[in-house]
């Protein structure tokens, strides 16, 4: 990607993986449970259950929250995807079960598969999304143990009218886990019957995020608002977080610089804004993060019946030395949200007492502005 014959990020990486394993032949394994679907000749892609390298080699529903880096590298690194090329509109009806049991499932499930390595680069998804193991190409997949489903789940699957977007927010309000959701979206498990179909494992993600939030938003922005400006802040593997809320009807703001010596290197300063009107298109100066911190800054307001201008500022150390997905922005940001928030009165005094981690985070920030300039009722 920088044109250096070799890459001192992967090696760095690299140090911490375990020995390069051989997926040949007959494999009898547990997948977490979990599906990948890629992205690379949509709708021509690679599709099946990820698999375990070591059985009980770690609870995949636990939080890692809090752990260090290396510990979270080991263990994505025991997690392989496995892949069938299939066509999203066309997708073998035995597969396709195999891959709603699969993702439904809340314990680890027993799998058998004939597979080989990939190795071709083409065929990869990129490394840089998170730190997981090979692809192997996969034929003759077979459940071999029975999953485990709750009963919200296999009702909806058997439900052919309810939409996606309404099954992912009963779910979600069912106390299902955000991941989790984003499996079943995955695998074409939700959604009206004729219209199901599998979603690229990376957009999923987005999607689950995005689709919560405009149903957490509907109720926010009826509420009042927040009575003085909050501040907010929590690190985690050199993601620092300062979130700032500001009286005033919905807004979200998000800003983002790549320190030196952080996985990306030495940057500007990208943001990425919207108003109470909502985006019309998707957030691509920081992608996924964007929406992964803007529903963790919802599901607070939500929680306590408030709505707020919100200015969500990340900056990323040398201790970030490898991506290990949007969680890590998510959890980080929703941590911070369970601090008791520092108050001001004005933002005269915000801007005194508060150094921002983004030096000129304030000055270009979209939302200051717009607070400069606008007047309210009570100015009449």
């Amino acid at each position: 990607m920088c044109g250096l014959n070799h890459c001192p990020i992967l090696e760095n990486i690299g140090d911490l993986l375990p020995a390069r394993r051989i997926i040949r032949g007959h494999i009898e394994t547990e997948t977490p449970p979990g599906v990948f679907v890629g992205t690379y000749g949509y709708p021509q892609v690679y599709a099946g259950p990820t698999a375990m390298f070591e059985r009980d080699f770690w609870d995949y529903s636990s939080d890692k929250f809090g752990l260090s880096m290396e510990k979270i590298i080991s263990i994505h690194s025991n997690i392989y995807r496995t892949g069938s090329k299939v066509n999203i509109r066309k997708v073998d009806e035995r597969l396709k079960i195999n891959l709603m049991e699969s993702s439904s499932s809340v314990k680890p499930l027993e799998i058998s598969f004939d597979g080989r390595m990939a190795q071709s680069e083409k065929v990869r998804e990129s490394f840089f999304e998170t730190p997981v193991g090979p692809l192997a190409f996969m034929e003759n997949l077979k459940i071999q143990g029975n999953p485990k489903i709750p009963g919200r789940v296999d009702y909806f699957y058997n439900d052919p009218y309810e939409k996606a977007s309404e099954a992912v927010w009963e779910l979600f309000r069912s106390n299902m886990g955000i991941s989790y959701i984003q499996n079943l979206l995955t695998a074409g498990v939700l959604g009206v019957k004729n219209e199901r179909k599998m979603v690229p494992t990376r957009w999923a993600i987005t999607a689950t995020d995005d689709i919560i939030f405009k149903k957490l938003k509907s109720s926010i922005i009826r509420n009042p608002w927040v009575d003085s400006i909050e501040f907010y802040s929590r690190s985690f593997l050199g993601n620092a977080f300062q979130i700032f809320i500001f009286p005033g009807s919905f807004s979200f703001e998000m800003q983002e610089r790549w320190n030196k010596g952080s996985l990306w290197g030495e940057g500007g300063v990208e943001m990425d804004y919207e108003g109470i009107e909502g985006r019309k298109n998707y957030a691509s100066a920081i992608a996924g993060a964007y929406y992964a911190a803007r529903l963790s800054v919802s599901q607070n307001l939500y929680g306590r019946g408030r709505q707020g201008k919100i200015i969500v500022m990340r900056s990323v150390g040398n201790e970030y030395y490898s991506p290990l997905g949007v969680w890590v922005i998510r959890r980080t940001v929703e941590e911070a949200m369970k601090q008791r928030p520092v108050k001001f009165s004005s933002r005269d005094e915000l801007i005194r007492e508060i150094r921002p981690i983004i030096p000129e985070g304030f000055t270009i920030s979209k939302t200051m502005r717009e607070m400069a300039v606008q007047r309210k009722l009570e100015d009449f």
